[in-house]
């Protein structure tokens, strides 16, 4: 629209002076500026020939934009043969980002003589700020929050955004808006204080607020301090947590129906009150179901800790050695692991429960850690392994380094296997590097034909590479080679098929909830198990779309592509297509529910023992409960799933539910599986399990360390001291006739003393900050003063007027009282008062500021000291006037060159 505009003028410009058959004036602009700001000034340089125009009559002016303002005009002769004129603009702060006509005219006794259009670009700001408008002094446990915060968008281009809080409610209609230059918004934000185990801590309030097509969001936040209605710590016993229950289980197992009933012991806390001392036991059984998949075995387990040092688990434990030696196995036996300074030492014997090519292993590690991110070590283990129907000990030593920071990671470890009278060697490493806009990853595994730990005769190499063209662009490729055979547990039923692929891929960052995956793959896979159920070659396209909203998640997924199927018998079996759909929507109904469903085709020949063209169809559903932290439930459901998704444990039905009480916890199980390996031709399990534990706090010691505090209530010699109620936590004591009370049998702790200010008398306050800090060691004496409250009055003039509104928008004027230790805030009124009153005595200072018109408006003496005086108001006044805008003009030449 501009451009039409400067168009025409300039079309104008010609047709005037074609239709007086006058020569045309010769008028320049020199050195225009290529960009301007919005609330900012440039200067523009005119030069005319002369052209016999007399200089008594000669007149010029400059046409500008509206709201736009010449705070400088001069002209002066250059030479005999030019003229000069020089134009000092101001432009307005909501001046939008596009191009504007400048019209200078000249005229020489009334009759115009030259015109000459000019295009000046306003450059686009972008600044949204947020303001928090209110605070706290303090909260307690179970109070509602409520708190004000100002969004304002000072730069010149309309926002659109989005509001939302990570830690309450936003009360807003809508939670996206359209938010104009110059303009601002007032949200609160609402939150319950939560209830903790701390008698103090800081509640965080946050705001944060989204910007079309901008991936870095605008935050604020206000720590707020909560003190509790309770003494979390008031029980002076040492207590060791519990649960005693009982489980019961039904499972249908190839058709054939089984149950049990298993007691279970359970308790983990520390053993004093210095808290050295930790122990964690599980006592559960009898093993009369084997079935370890779905968590149906015997488990006795002890482990003690001492200062975090000293680590000694006995009975059953999980063995994660390191990746290549053992990197999970589940056994019964012994570990002992020590740090000593900056070094340490294990030890550890492990009899193997759910791995039968496995018995007897014991083995130990020394380390060394120079710094808190890097590590040496030296590793030595020893097994008694079955391979290929014979027994015989296989013994590993390795080396292995470990150094991580926030931009790098490597993790490598080297070792040697002597077993069988044969040697062989295995390697470990793992790199993560974010450099600028590159991010790697590298996954490396090697174990030789006679390497015999977790992995035996495995190459593994997983690569991936990615480079951020832009914030919200991302470039990608990955290859995975995978050919490993890893000896898992028998509970983790994974057939680890071979797996290869190559894949090229373009993430888009769309919004901020919003992403856009497009890739190409191609891949090979080929099952393991002696029925083959699948093997073969891919190449597919795949455009993905995902959305992980606050109350919608979207998972979509398309590919189109051809595969090959390698099990046939034919064996010029050609490509044939492949087409796979999947569409995974999540929607959060209520703030405790997420209700779910799956729905997924395929089209190919991938899974049958010939060519033939076959449809899939898969379909679901799930659900999440959460209803505070008494009851949680889940629920899901599948019809089937492809035949390379069998390699693992698959759940077509499960339910889980759990009611959790003070004393009691209940909780429900039941399912319907699929376990590959363990159960032939595709059968599954059902199962039933239900679960009960009657939560106890056991006493251990009784703290002989008691502490208590003993206090005053002081004043002067008229003030009532008697009959005012002092809190402490949960405990409350009324003071007695010469102002005294008692907090007695404190476990040594900080507590936070307060009085409740309806006992006293109007205008009387403490003299200190209250809640009070105190340390109860002993018998601690405390004294809380009484004074007669002062006050600060004040009103904030405006120099244009009193009225606080610039166009439709209001002006934001705030006022801070504040000292060393203390500080209030408060909000003007439409007349421009505030006050603060029932204030201590003593030393403050009074701060003014605007919002909302900062760029336009100065306080005069923002910064004001203050003498409050017990029983009276201090007044205070204000002025606010508009910003000056101030030139400086030097007495230095400069060269101005010829607008091109």
């Amino acid at each position: 629209m501009k451009i039409a505009t400067i168009f025409i003028l300039t079309l104008i410009t010609f047709c005037f002076t074609r239709s007086y058959g006058q020569k045309e004036l010769n008028i320049k602009v020199l050195n225009p500026p290529q960009n301007v700001k919005p609330g900012g000034h440039f200067t523009l340089f005119f030069e005319v020939e002369k052209q016999g125009l007399s200089l008594e009559h000669i007149t010029a002016s400059l046409q500008v934009p509206e709201n736009w303002q010449i705070i400088l005009s001069r002209k002066y002769e250059v030479d005999n043969a030019s003229l000069r004129y020089v134009y000092t603009i101001a432009t307005p702060l909501n001046a939008i980002s596009e191009d504007y006509p400048l019209t200078f005219k000249i005229s020489d006794g009334g009759a115009l003589q030259g015109i000459k259009t000019t295009g000046i670009k306003v450059t686009t700001v972008r600044k949204v700020e947020i303001i928090p408008l209110s605070s706290y002094e303090y909260v307690r446990e179970g109070d509602s929050l409520h708190l004000n915060y100002l969004i304002q968008n000072l730069g010149n281009k309309p926002e659109k955004i989005m509001v939302n809080t990570s830690k309450g409610k936003i009360r807003l209609k809508n939670d996206s808006l359209l938010l104009e230059p110059l303009k601002s918004i007032q949200v609160r934000v609402s939150q319950v204080v939560p209830r903790t185990q701390s008698n103090y801590w800081l509640m965080s309030n946050d705001l944060f607020v989204v910007l079309k097509d901008s991936a870095n969001p605008v935050s604020n936040f206000l720590s707020v301090p909560v003190y509790s209605s309770n003494n979390k710590k008031s029980d002076p016993y040492l207590r060791f947590p519990v649960e005693a229950g009982m489980w019961y289980s039904h499972f249908n197992i190839r058709q054939k129906a089984s149950s049990s009933v298993q007691y279970d012991f359970r308790g983990h806390g520390f053993l004093d009150f210095k808290q050295k001392h930790y122990l964690d036991f599980t006592v559960h059984g009898p093993n009369q179901i084997n079935l370890p998949a779905i968590g149906s075995y015997d488990q006795y387990s002890l482990n003690y800790s001492f200062k975090k040092s000293t680590q000694i688990s006995v009975g059953d434990y999980l063995l994660a050695f390191n990746n290549l030696m053992e990197f999970g196995r589940y056994g019964r036996g012994f570990r002992i692991d020590q740090k000593i300074a900056k070094t340490g030492l294990s030890a550890f014997y492990l009899q193997p429960r759910f791995y039968p090519n496995q018995k007897g292993t014991y083995g130990g590690r020394f380390y060394f850690k120079p710094k808190d991110n890097l590590m040496f070590s030296a590793d030595f283990l020893s097994k008694n392994v079955k391979f290929n129907g014979q027994w015989f000990d296989a013994k590993m030593v390795g080396l292995s380094t470990l150094f991580r920071n926030r931009a790098f990671m490597i993790n490598t470890e080297l070792a040697t296997s002597h077993a069988n009278r044969k040697s062989d060697w295995g390697v470990f490493n793992r790199v993560y590097l974010h450099h600028k806009r590159i991010q790697l990853t590298s996954d490396l595994v090697y174990a030789g034909k006679n390497f015999y730990g977790f992995y035996h005769n495995s190459w593994q190499a997983v690569n991936t590479l990615n480079y951020y063209v832009f914030k919200k662009v991302s470039l990608g490729v990955q290859s995975n080679f995978t050919r490993v055979n890893p000896s898992f547990d028998t509970y983790a039923l994974n057939t680890s098929p071979y797996y290869s692929s190559n894949s090229f891929l373009l993430n888009y960052d769309m919004a901020t909830y919003h992403r856009l995956i497009l890739s190409y793959h191609i891949e090979e896979k080929e099952d393991r198990q002696e029925i083959k159920q699948f093997y073969y070659k891919e190449k597919h396209g795949r455009l993905a779309y995902l959305v992980t909203a606050e109350r919608f998640q979207l998972w979509a997924e398309n590919r189109y592509g051809i595969a090959r199927n390698l099990l046939s018998v034919n064996d010029d079996v050609k490509y044939t297509q492949s087409i796979r759909s999947v569409i995974q929507p999540q929607v959060r109904t209520f703030r405790w529910l997420w209700i779910g469903g799956f729905f997924e085709y395929q089209r190919n020949a991938k899974f049958s023992n010939n060519t033939q063209l076959t449809n899939y169809y898969y379909y679901g559903g799930t659900s999440r409960m959460q209803i505070s932290n008494v009851f949680n439930a889940n629920f899901s459901y599948r019809n089937n799933y492809a035949p390379d998704e069998l390699i693992q444990r698959r759940s077509y039905l499960d339910l889980t539910a759990e009611l959790n009480l003070k004393h009691h916890r209940l909780s429900v199980a039941a399912g319907r599986v699929f376990l590959p390996n363990y159960i032939q031709g595709n059968e599954n399990t059902l199962y039933f399990m239900v679960k009960y534990a009657l939560k106890l706090n056991l006493p251990l010691a009784k703290n002989k360390n008691l502490g208590s505090i003993r206090g005053s209530i002081s004043g002067n010699a008229d003030m009532r001291k008697s009959g005012i109620l002092v809190i402490l936590g949960d405990k409350k004591f009324l003071t007695d006739a010469n102002g005294n009370f008692y907090f007695n049998d404190l476990p040594p702790d900080k507590y936070y003393v307060t009085i409740d200010k309806s006992t006293v008398n109007t205008g009387t306050i403490t003299a200190v900050k209250t809640p009070m800090e105190v340390a109860a060691k002993n018998v601690n004496d405390i004294s809380i003063p009484l004074v007669v409250a002062g006050g600060v009055t004040g009103k904030v003039l405006f120099q244009t007027g009193d009225s606080m509104t610039v166009g439709h928008q209001k002006t934001i004027v705030l006022v801070r009282l504040f000292n060393e230790h203390e500080s209030f805030m408060t909000q003007v009124n439409d007349k421009g008062v505030f006050s603060f009153k029932e204030m201590q005595p003593g030393q403050w200072q009074v701060q003014v500021s605007v919002h909302g018109h900062q760029n336009q408006f100065e306080v005069r003496n923002p910064l004001q000291n203050v003498v409050i005086e017990s029983g009276k108001l201090n007044s205070l006044s204000f002025t606010v006037y508009p910003k000056e805008r101030k030139i400086y003009f030097s007495d230095e030449s400069f060269q101005i060159s010829l607008k091109k």
